[in-house]
């Protein structure tokens, strides 16, 4: 029972990282839905998808870390880092990831021209 008390603080951190990147997500979707546009169907979609990616990532760190054992202030520790990155990370996250989506933009956009790439894409 004390080994589980002093593990609390471990419990709350560790579901604290796990939020953070499920606010990095959250940034992801934010930004492919904008880059794909505003249409309802995508917008459902990725809100679908990111609450099942979350809530994988919220089951493995309980099956991996406590065996399944829930405690309600792992829930909050999840949504705290969610709006830790959202508040705090998120610009610098978007902008890694602008920069990212123009680079493979170019790349692909100069493969394009090429004889090799138009021959696969027809």
């Amino acid at each position: 029972m004390l080994y589980e008390t002093l593990l609390h603080g471990k419990m709350f951190l560790v579901m604290l990282y796990f939020g953070i990147w499920c606010g990095v997500l959250l940034t992801i979707k934010k930004l492919s839905v904008r880059a794909l546009g505003n249409n309802k169907v995508i917008l459902v979609l990725t809100d679908v998808l990111y609450v099942i990616v979350c809530s994988l990532i919220f089951l493995f760190a309980k099956i991996k870390f406590w065996y399944g054992e829930f405690r309600l202030f792992e829930l909050l520790a999840l949504v705290l880092g969610i709006f830790i990155e959202q508040f705090s990370l998120n610009n610098l996250v978007e902008k890694i990831f602008k920069l990212l989506y123009n680079g493979f933009e170019k790349i692909f956009c100069k493969l394009k021209k090429t004889k090799f790439f138009g021959k696969i894409l027809k």
